[in-house]
């Protein structure tokens, strides 16, 4: 035993003096690799690798190779996969918080929705994403403020809407919003909407115009409707079993690149809309933008479906982010 004690005296210092390993964490997203989520998902990781000085390497996977955004998440959560990005439109079955961002014509602009992720309305659902399902949240991300393409008409009033068989997010709001509006909604998860739209299974969708393009919609979509109804953010989450096995000082850089990856994918998806808006007119879609009348009407007609799920997501929570909008409003 004499003996060995100087060896283990020796193995421990130089364990010591060894840099920590190096990880490789899988990150997952569904839109394509020239959308802004993917170009985001690639600075994260290089913003990560060069905080960590090369400890964590991120390998990034877009496109939905790695499964549609509800299984992403349900790998996120049972730690199969370490990091994905995706809407919060899939939290809501298990935060129904979150829900406040589905909520038709809440966000009048992006000071507005900023002012709602970046305060304590956004933190304490962060919270609750920990505490209930074993996520952390990174950051929040844009995805833009959805609009409605259909391959039937153009779209100028409400009645325009009536009958259309949209796809829309798997989520009760979703289905109470454009069944208020008179559509045919139709969930389905986003991977599978491309062919569905080709087939003519269903005739319309309702997207960002970021999604719409990267997706090439125009090819099998003829009309786009300016409607900009509900704005639901990206949100960049961690296993909780991954993000807890790392050290506290390789959390806090973790979270430093999230944040700066979150301000670089905000500017690059909010600052590529209009430009996007043109090359889809460009690709042969009629755009229209609904008069001012005709917005009212749609937001007169969805009023209901926000008192409905008031309940659901929390009184204090929506007064908190109103609160949050009036102290930015112009």
């Amino acid at each position: 035993m004499k003996k060995l004690l100087p060896l283990l005296a020796l193995a421990g210092a130089l364990a010591m003096s060894l840099p920590a390993m190096a990880q490789t964490a899988r990150l997952g997203y569904v839109p394509t690799e020239d959308h802004p989520v993917g170009k985001a998902s690639v600075f994260f990781a290089e913003k990560v690798k060069e905080k960590t000085g090369g400890r964590i390497t991120i390998e990034t996977f877009g496109n939905g190779v790695l499964g549609s955004e509800p299984q992403l998440q349900s790998s996120i959560q049972g730690g199969f996969l370490d990091v994905m990005v995706g809407p919060t439109s899939n939290l809501v079955g298990s935060v129904p918080g979150y829900l406040i961002f589905d909520l038709p014509f809440f966000y009048k602009d992006f000071a507005a929705v900023d002012a709602v992720m970046d305060g304590d309305v956004g933190k304490e659902l962060f919270d609750r994403l920990d505490s209930e399902l074993g996520i952390v949240g990174l950051a929040y991300m844009d995805n833009g403020f959805r609009h409605i393409t259909n391959a039937v008409r153009p779209i100028n009033t409400i009645d325009d809407l009536n009958g259309l068989k949209i796809r829309v997010i798997p989520n009760p709001l979703f289905l109470a919003t454009f069944e208020t509006l008179g559509t045919n909604p139709v969930p389905l998860p986003y991977p599978e909407l491309f062919n569905a739209l080709e087939s003519g299974a269903v005739e319309a969708q309702e997207t960002p115009v970021g999604l719409i393009h990267a997706s090439r919609f125009y090819e099998v979509q003829d009309h786009l409707a300016l409607t900009g109804h509900v704005y639901t953010p990206f949100v960049l989450l961690a296993s909780k079993k991954w993000f807890g096995a790392l050290s506290a000082e390789d959390q806090a850089l973790v979270l430093e690149a999230a944040q700066e990856t979150a301000v670089y994918q905000r500017d690059l998806s909010r600052n590529d809309a209009d430009r996007l808006t043109g090359l889809l007119e460009e690709e042969g879609m009629e755009v229209t933008r609904p008069s001012e009348e005709a917005m009212n009407a749609l937001r007169e007609r969805v009023a209901p479906v926000v008192d409905q799920f008031t309940d659901q997501i929390g009184a204090d929570l929506i007064e908190r982010a109103r609160a949050a909008m009036d102290a930015v409003a112009n």
